[in-house]
């Protein structure tokens, strides 16, 4: 009895190792997007252009690129893509692509851009950031493989706080210079009447 044990388990040890399950590569993606200006105003159609780049040595299949567009974005456009979104608000393009090795693909997009809404969050007086992101997913993780954004200042078309705060100062002290020039002009008529009674 031990004879055959021993035999079957050195005909085991002789047998090839079954193969190990494939290990996938790393995916490897960078992502940038531009639209070749610096300031956005509002009324103004921003044309984005984003540039995805998978550097890895394996193929990446059914990615999604998703570019989340300025907050203020009254209407945006696709080509090759779909926009989520409709009115001024959250709006999203998506895009579906096979990213092959080592390969480069753009995609653009459009947004025309509504008045700012909020003007207690400036960035800097009397603006507002219009900012776009956009992230690359591959397969059907949450998670994105890589993101890149956009930032630019957008001019708000009414006085910001600050400005408002201004207007009133000045209100008051044009206020008060008046009641001084009025009550200084009835002292003086007082005083040439007391003269000439």
């Amino acid at each position: 009895m031990r004879t055959a044990v021993v035999c079957a388990l050195l005909y085991a040890a002789t047998l090839p190792a079954p193969p190990a399950a494939p290990v996938p590569p790393a995916v490897s993606v960078s992502v940038s997007v531009t639209h070749g200006v610096d300031r956005a105003d509002a009324g103004r159609r921003l044309d984005y252009r984003i540039t995805v780049h998978n550097l890895g040595a394996a193929d990446v299949h059914r990615a999604r690129i998703e570019q989340e567009m300025p907050a203020t974005t009254v209407s945006a456009t696709a080509a090759g893509g779909t926009v989520d979104g409709h009115g001024t608000g959250r709006q999203k393009v998506v895009w579906r692509a096979d990213l092959p090795a080592h390969d480069i693909q753009v995609f653009t997009a459009g947004a025309v851009l509504g008045a700012p809404r909020d003007l207690d969050t400036t960035a800097a007086p009397g603006t507002l950031r219009a900012a776009s992101t956009v992230c690359v997913y591959a397969g059907p993780s949450a998670a994105p493989t890589a993101c890149s954004g956009n930032l630019d200042d957008l001019p708000t078309s009414r006085s910001g706080p600050e400005r408002r705060d201004q207007w009133v100062w000045r209100g008051a002290a044009a206020l008060i210079c008046a009641l001084f020039v009025l009550g200084a002009v009835q002292a003086i008529r007082r005083g040439r009447a007391r003269r000439s009674g």
